[in-house]
């Protein structure tokens, strides 16, 4: 998600089951290039999170690496 300090190389990505309810992932692209699989968290169905808390998750996975 360039352009937004904080999430550069995490992507947020969104899958519909239905119309009124995407779920809402983050994404670590580093993991995904080394493991095969980046996903950092996914929230629930009925949850949109705000900016402040998808840049809070990347900060606390960054400093697993």
């Amino acid at each position: 998600m360039s352009g937004v300090e904080g999430l550069d190389g995490y992507r947020v990505c969104a899958d519909e089951p239905s119309v009124d309810a995407p779920i809402v992932a983050l994404t670590c692209d580093q993991c995904s290039q080394t493991a095969g699989r980046g996903d950092v968290r996914w929230w629930p169905k009925d949850y949109s999170p705000s900016l402040p808390e998808l840049i809070a998750e990347a900060e606390r996975h960054q400093r697993q690496h």
